[in-house]
């Protein structure tokens, strides 16, 4: 038999086992309503859910998913009634801004403060456009302009609209776009494709199977072509679109 003292030891340490599963079994929990674990710039959100998801006609979403930002449409408490396939795939990604509860938020409490006082102000015919920069855990700041929509101006309740301008969401260009408004050659519109998405020449050469001799050539040519001097003016001419058809 054993003795009263050789017991204590194991049933505390079973308890422990059991209380620490407990607590992990409700951090999982957390994490999953959450969204996954708290990252610094990330929005804790729950399910992507949008409020009315109706307030584009179908030629108009047709339209608004082919620009190069994010268009979100906001009712009075700052629900989001709608948004472009671009927005929907920044507020998905919970970096700096989310979906939460069906309403638009920012990570940085200040902005969020922002937004608060404007839905605020907009009840008392006050409210005024603001633009802001928000910062994310990787890459270039989202700027963001948030703009009141006149009360009356739309029957759908749309009170506001944000636009979210994402520099690196837009590293892609069609090679199509390429041959047909700049007169390039298949290969040079490869080149120039990669280059868009941010690689250099011999990662562009290495990419396409090419010398970085021969991207360079191309490159000589492309510049000819579009009417440009230099890498960053093509860049730049580029960005300025149309990247798709």
């Amino acid at each position: 038999m054993r003795k009263k003292s050789d017991t204590q030891p194991a049933v505390a340490g079973a308890r422990s086992g059991v209380q620490g599963k407990r607590r992990a079994r409700g951090t999982a929990a957390r994490q999953a309503n959450n969204g996954g674990r708290a990252v610094p710039g990330k929005v804790s959100r729950g399910p992507f859910h949008l409020v009315q998801a109706g307030g584009f006609s179908g030629l108009g979403r047709i339209i608004l998913d082919k620009l190069d930002r994010g268009v979100v449409l906001l009712d009075a408490r700052g629900r989001v009634l709608d948004a472009n396939s671009l927005a929907v795939r920044l507020l998905k990604a919970g970096d700096g801004m989310a979906l939460r509860s069906g309403r638009f938020v920012f990570a940085d409490a200040a902005l969020e403060l922002r937004l608060s006082r404007m839905i605020t102000q907009r009840g008392a015919g006050a409210a005024a456009a603001f633009a802001a920069r928000v910062s994310r855990s990787a890459g270039a700041p989202y700027r963001v302009v948030v703009t009141p929509v006149p009360e009356g101006a739309d029957e759908r309740d749309v009170a506001f609209v944000a636009l979210i301008y994402a520099p690196d969401e837009q590293r892609d260009i069609s090679t199509d776009v390429l041959r047909e408004l700049y007169a390039l050659t298949p290969a040079q519109a490869q080149v120039a494709r990669s280059l868009f998405a941010g690689r250099s020449v011999e990662e562009s050469a290495a990419a396409l199977n090419l010398s970085p001799n021969t991207v360079r050539t191309h490159l000589k040519q492309i510049f000819t072509r579009c009417e440009v001097q230099s890498q960053a003016e093509l860049l730049h001419l580029l960005a300025q679109g149309p990247q798709h058809l």
